[in-house]
């Protein structure tokens, strides 16, 4: 059987090609080794191709999945850098907004300490500096106001250093206002309680101008008697006034006097927790009687022309350790405050 084999495969073939018409027949002479070798080669050939064929499209299908997963990558990409730079955006607003706030503190806090200044200057009497202080803040909030009014300029956008200084001020300005902050609030505890005990001095001193009249007809000191013509003290501050109108308590304390003398026609003592003591003289009527308690303000008697009067007007005294002193010392006319 192998030797028919190899008489097989060393067999010789002729192929015919025969043209139409009288053209002659080309002929073809080969064994069957050959044939069968091209044959082979060609499977072979057509496995190859088939093989490359289909790790082409293999690989041409990876392809389309890479570029589709790198399209979506870069278009996560693009994504991502958009929302960094709108983070970064916002950010920078969050921060510039934190600036402002921290500035605004820093005037709030400037302004805290324009009032404990004023309030303590007001404790202190020293009205004028309390107003000068005021003006001048008056005038820092007109300023600030009138640059809030219009703004403009080129969009440069902040560089690196730019924000690094930014939130170095911001932390800095924060920082030392909370660290300010509990100081400040004790100093106010403390101007607080001076204006409460202030505003209680105020009312147990003889500070309230006690009738409706500011005009003053004869002043605290050495003057010529209106009677006799002769130089002498006189002892209190007269304000003129009409027949009448109301007398008010200069301060909070309580009636130990009061009734008909000819020098001091119908009068009132008022004796006050500071130690002081007020007379009001020439009434033309009593409110109130001995023993009472007042508060300042309180209406105790109308104006009058009683006892040793020329006319209608209030004779008021200040007493301190038992000797009168100038009312002008204590009395605050309504609007000195204003003009001073």
């Amino acid at each position: 059987m192998r030797l028919r084999f190899k008489k097989n495969i060393n067999r010789r073939y002729t192929l015919l090609i025969v043209p139409e018409g009288t053209n002659p027949v080309f002929r073809f002479q080969f064994r069957f080794s050959y044939l069968l070798a091209i044959m082979l080669s060609a499977a072979v050939l057509v496995s190859s191709l088939t093989v490359l064929f289909i790790a082409n499209r293999n690989q041409t299908s990876r392809i389309g999945h890479l570029e589709a997963e790198l399209t979506d990558s870069s278009d996560q990409f693009r994504t991502t850098v958009v929302n960094k730079e709108q983070e970064i955006d916002r950010l920078l607003k969050e921060l510039m907004d934190l600036s402002e706030k921290s500035k605004t503190i820093e005037t709030k806090m400037s302004e805290l300490e324009q009032l404990e200044a004023e309030l303590k200057s007001i404790t202190d009497g020293n009205s004028k500096s309390s107003q000068g202080t005021t003006a001048a803040a008056l005038k820092e909030v007109d300023a600030t106001s009138l640059q809030s009014e219009g703004v403009g300029g080129e969009a440069i956008p902040l560089t690196e250093e730019d924000v690094t200084n930014l939130v170095q001020e911001t932390k800095q300005s924060i920082s030392t206002s909370l660290e300010e902050m509990p100081d400040l609030q004790s100093r106010l505890k403390q101007t607080k309680l001076s204006i409460e005990e202030y505003k209680r001095m105020m009312t147990i001193l003889p500070t309230l101008w006690p009738t409706e009249s500011v005009r003053v007809t004869s002043d605290y000191g050495k003057r010529r008697d209106p009677f006799t013509g002769r130089a002498n003290m006189h002892a209190g501050m007269d304000i003129g006034g009409k027949v009448g109108d109301p007398v008010y308590a200069a301060a909070d304390g309580k009636v130990v006097e009061s009734g008909y003398t000819s020098a001091r026609g119908n009068y009132i003592t008022i004796s006050h927790p500071s130690g002081l003591k007020t007379n009001y003289m020439h009434l033309s009527e009593i409110l109130i009687k001995t023993g009472d308690t007042v508060k300042q303000g309180d209406t105790i008697g109308k104006l009058g022309s009683t006892g040793r009067s020329t006319g209608p007007h209030l004779h008021i005294e200040v007493v301190k350790n038992g000797s009168t002193v100038d009312p002008a010392d204590y009395l605050r006319k309504p609007g000195k405050e204003d003009e001073s």
